[in-house]
């Protein structure tokens, strides 16, 4: 604990003394002080600038994939690829695991940023500054803030809900968690005040907007089973009018969600913001980790490309199953396929036939961008400048059908929806079909909540979602998972001890099997033993927060 209680009071300076206008400038060495920042609008707008970049860093890449992927069953690694994910591939992550590590002081770092412009902005202002854009900056900390938490109640359960950044400072040995219910009541209540005063239709600039904080609301409330909640609030943002979904309602392609030039489209509804030129941490090393290791310098161009992770056979299958080749062909390359967007100066990128990323005779694709020639120069070494999604729009329609099925259900809060549950509702099937048609699926005139799951698991594959989808399967807040684990233990995340050979074939290898079942221990990370060891108090019982 002591050491992000110091992320806090360096947070002080940090946010209080501002950023460039540009997402990714980090402040200047001669920053101003609080009393001569803050002046003028365009500082104002840009004082949130840092809250979605740098402060992520160390959630997203390995922790991001090792726990919403390699955990949920999308992805598979050998023992021994590297430290921090060999730790994930069998549930075995400890106090120790840096990544374990580096998710929490991500992720309190972000909240310590948040924290301090909401202390100093108000007052550092002056009167020249319309309230409107004071109350959107304050709105953009509330919202990421929000966002902050609902990645540390969904890892760790109980955390500390902390508001001020100097609070604790003097006794950051006896800061006690809050119970997970706290913290999703807290949550929402910063949402609301970043849906009433966020501008709307900027989130295309990168910027959250008042419709961003709606849909992450929808999402929240989706996990707390208050599915009327959730249906008012992803019907909002379906309503608005102001996002829409890429290849579909705008010019563009599923695949290309996760280009550079996918970056703010109108799907995107909250995103982090990444730089290749701005040095170590500020720049998105999503590819570096999981670009084909075998060619992987041919990929990237930079020298990394480690491919430290692949698809495994469930995933595959999962997708061969719904005949999905489009969102297939934008999450993993399989032998023989062809990638225009990539190695363009030399007519594209074909998949080799032999391989074999992890043993699975395939590799990833989604957030694989290619060469800093690829992408105008705006791609380096464990640094490229695509964006990683928090929320996209495809998500409204996906929970907006999902809380119809959960109001018709009947089910309390606390225990799940039954997977062979099943729906014709006319609205919840026009959504599913919405997000069907992109993928030239055909439409469904009924669905069961296993292909809904099944529906969301195909979307958001390889984007650090599916494990949270399972882990919320048998209700909110329940500490017994026999669905979820059910489910796990049925994954194939095994390997192949044959060569494939030909192009685009799912059957010309000899599969071995491994199969891993969690316990209701694995489904929350334990809080990392450097905060415990600090802090003792972490390991009582949660307190009571005090709204």
């Amino acid at each position: 604990m002591k050491k992000h209680f110091l992320y806090i009071t360096a947070a002080v300076a940090m946010t209080t003394t501002g950023c460039s206008k540009n997402f990714f400038n980090r402040p200047p060495e001669d920053q101003a002080t609080v009393g001569t920042y803050y002046q003028t609008t365009d500082e104002v707008q840009s004082s949130t600038n840092i809250l979605y970049a740098a402060p992520w860093f160390g959630l997203n890449g390995k922790a991001f994939l090792a726990i919403g992927d390699l955990m949920g069953g999308n992805a598979r690694c050998y023992a021994g690829t590297d430290g921090e994910f060999d730790a994930f591939r069998n549930f075995s992550e400890g106090n120790a695991t840096l990544a374990v590590q580096s998710t929490w002081n991500s992720l309190y770092t972000v909240i310590a940023q948040a924290n301090a412009l909401l202390k100093n902005l108000p007052t550092a202002a002056p009167a020249s500054v319309p309230a409107a854009v004071v109350n959107n900056a304050l709105g953009e900390a509330r919202l990421m803030r929000a966002a902050a938490y609902f990645y540390l109640v969904r890892n760790f359960g109980n955390v500390p809900i902390i508001t001020d950044p100097t609070a604790f400072v003097s006794n950051f040995q006896t800061v006690p968690t809050n119970p997970v219910t706290d913290v999703y009541k807290f949550i929402t209540i910063d949402l609301k005040y970043a849906e009433a005063n966020c501008t709307a239709n900027v989130a295309t600039t990168g910027h959250a907007s008042s419709g961003s904080a709606s849909g992450l609301l929808a999402k929240v409330y989706l996990y707390m089973q208050n599915y009327d909640s959730a249906l008012i609030e992803s019907q909002k943002v379906i309503n608005s009018g102001e996002f829409s979904l890429m290849g579909l309602d705008f010019s563009g392609s599923y695949t290309g969600l996760f280009e550079l030039a996918g970056n703010n489209s109108k799907e995107s509804m909250l995103a982090l913001q990444w730089t290749s030129n701005g040095g170590y941490g500020f720049g998105n090393q999503i590819q570096s980790v999981i670009a084909d290791g075998e060619n992987g310098n041919y990929l990237t161009g930079t020298g990394d490309g480690y491919g430290e992770l692949g698809p495994t056979w469930d995933l595959q299958d999962a997708f061969k199953a719904e005949g999905d080749s489009v969102r297939r062909h934008g999450c993993i390359m399989l032998p023989g396929e062809y990638y225009s967007e990539l190695h363009k100066a030399q007519g594209g990128y074909t998949c080799p036939l032999q391989v074999n990323e992890q043993g699975v005779h395939a590799a990833m694709k989604k957030y694989v961008v290619g060469t800093p020639s690829d992408n105008n120069g705006e791609s380096a070494a464990q640094a490229t400048s695509n964006n990683t999604y928090i929320l996209r729009y495809a998500d409204m329609y996906l929970i907006a059908a999902e809380a119809i099925m959960g109001k018709a259900s009947g089910v309390a809060a606390g225990t799940g929806i039954p997977l062979t549950t099943s729906s014709s509702d006319a609205t919840a099937l026009s959504y599913i079909n919405k997000i069907r048609a992109r993928a030239l699926l055909p439409n469904l005139t009924s669905f069961t909540y296993k292909s809904l799951l099944n529906e969301r698991r195909l979307e958001f594959a390889i984007e650090g979602d599916y494990w949270y989808d399972l882990q919320r399967l048998d209700g909110f807040n329940n500490a017994h998972h026999p669905v979820a684990e059910a489910i796990i233990s049925s994954q194939n995340r095994g390997d192949s001890n044959s060569a494939g050979t030909a192009a685009n074939n799912y059957t010309d290898y000899q599969r071995n099997i491994l199969y891993i079942t969690p316990t209701d221990a694995n489904f929350l990370m334990p809080i990392p033993a450097t905060e415990t060891e600090a802090d003792p108090t972490l390991l009582q019982a949660p307190v009571p927060y005090k709204f």
